[in-house]
């Protein structure tokens, strides 16, 4: 698996953080993963529900929190999921790539003060889509931890 990010900072008003990873699973398993319930649920750090369809919404659930509505902004099955998200607009794209996938994610960041701590939530929840991928069973984590925060701080600085 490898990964790439990079911030695209020409966006006027936020930040635009683009992750570029490559899976060694076929693109109907990682679709599944992005657009069904318990898949996602498995990754992400919260539950969810997918109402996977353009004008669909994902409902996330954090423990102790009342549900939040992503409302789906773009939906092109197998290859593009796009959605709303606290004022964020997210933008997943699949492309097969051999007998693998490669998955791009483009986030918008509202607050550029979050921009490290968003992508290394990203990075968290990426590594976890690939053990659901390789059927392993651990979940997301609630969040980074304050190293892999700065490590994001350092390499979006760089450039």
């Amino acid at each position: 698996m490898s990964t790439e990010v990079r911030v695209d900072a020409s966006t006027p008003g936020a930040p635009v953080l683009h992750f570029t990873r490559r899976y060694p699973h076929p693109l109907p398993a990682v679709w599944a993963a992005l657009t069904t319930d318990e898949a996602l649920s498995r990754w992400f750090p919260c539950d969810v529900a997918i109402d996977a369809r353009e004008g669909g919404a994902l409902t996330l659930t954090f423990p102790g929190e009342e549900p939040r509505t992503a409302p789906i902004t773009e939906f092109s099955p197998p290859h593009t999921l796009a959605f709303r998200w606290d004022g964020e607009d997210l933008r997943w794209t699949l492309e097969a790539d051999g007998g693998g996938c490669v998955l791009r994610l483009s986030n918008t960041v509202s607050d550029p003060a979050w921009t490290a701590n968003t992508a290394a939530g990203w990075d968290v929840c990426l590594g976890a889509l690939a053990a659901v991928l390789d059927g392993r069973t651990e979940r997301a984590q609630a969040g980074p931890d304050e190293e892999l925060i700065a490590h994001y701080r350092e390499v979006l600085a760089s450039g």
